[in-house]
């Protein structure tokens, strides 16, 4: 593999980074998605942005946090959110249509407005400082965009580009399940041998559509190579990683941190073979599991 695809697939790995989002657990009730989405793209929410259960909000410790803070309300009729920066707030409600929103700099006022979009008290909220990896993510994909193949670095183009890859990998792990499914039955596990035939059919059925050029971006690809980066960057570097968690929405492993990721992805930028050797046996195991 020459540079330039060293390159090319760290551009893919930070871009799925950039899309995974840890915090969809965070928000689950109607308008979870809306709001999440909001978030993300117009509000800079950090995919990975750490949020912990609160029975109350503190409007001082707020307006305190370095570089802004986050809170997610789960309302009885829909998801509410609150971005605290430099004094003032910005609150966005969906009840599962569109996103509407409020600013202010009084708290009472933000959570009037709440109330009055999402009815009632919420029935919990979490509560997080923003880390600023978004901003850190989105500058280095900035300088990235300043390359001859600027236009190219997005989840799709270059899932694409490694198409090869991910076939290989995927044939090999439709041969080591059939065996699998040749022992269940052989032990008369009729049970896990038919959920092993239903995965079988969906891997098959995917490397089909690929191969065929019908489906360029497959979720289950790409939710397998974001996991594939995300336990290769635990086996690396444990402590910058975190812990490792299945995500609510794609069934993907996410990491707690961005940190070891990315430095793995910075290795393998820089030629290391190995790691991306690593990432690609995680990617056929995490077609297995």
């Amino acid at each position: 593999m020459n540079k330039q695809l060293y390159h090319s697939f760290a551009d893919l790995g930070e871009a799925l980074l950039f899309e995974a989002s840890t915090v969809s657990s965070v928000a689950t009730g109607p308008g979870a998605q809306q709001i999440l989405k909001y978030l993300h793209s117009a509000q800079k929410l950090a995919h990975n942005q750490e949020f912990s259960p609160a029975t109350k909000i503190s409007w001082s410790e707020l307006k305190d946090a370095a570089k802004g803070a986050w809170v997610i309300l789960n309302y009885p009729k829909g998801t509410g959110a609150i971005k605290a920066h430099q004094g003032s707030y910005h609150a966005v409600a969906s009840t599962g249509g569109e996103v509407e929103s409020f600013s202010n700099d009084r708290g009472g006022n933000i959570l009037d407005f709440l109330k009055g979009k999402l009815g009632g008290n919420p029935k919990s909220m979490q509560i997080g400082k923003d880390t600023g990896g978004v901003s850190i993510l989105h500058r280095k994909r900035s300088e990235l965009n300043k390359a001859p193949e600027a236009n190219t670095v997005n989840p799709t183009t270059l899932l694409k580009k490694f198409k090869p890859l991910w076939i290989k990998g995927a044939n090999a792990a439709i041969a080591d399940i059939k065996g699998m499914v040749g022992i269940m039955i052989k032990n008369d596990s009729f049970e896990k041998a038919g959920k092993k035939i239903e995965q079988l059919k969906a891997l098959t059925g995917t490397v089909d559509a690929v191969e065929s050029g019908t489906n360029d971006n497959p979720e289950l690809f790409k939710n397998a190579v974001e996991t594939a980066i995300n336990m290769a960057a635990h086996y690396y570097y444990p402590e910058e990683t975190g812990e490792l968690s299945r995500g609510y929405r794609t069934g993907s492993f996410n990491a707690a941190s961005q940190a070891g990721p990315m430095k793995l992805l910075t290795d393998i930028r820089n030629g290391d073979t190995q790691k991306l050797g690593t990432i690609l046996s995680f990617f056929k195991r995490s077609l297995i599991s």
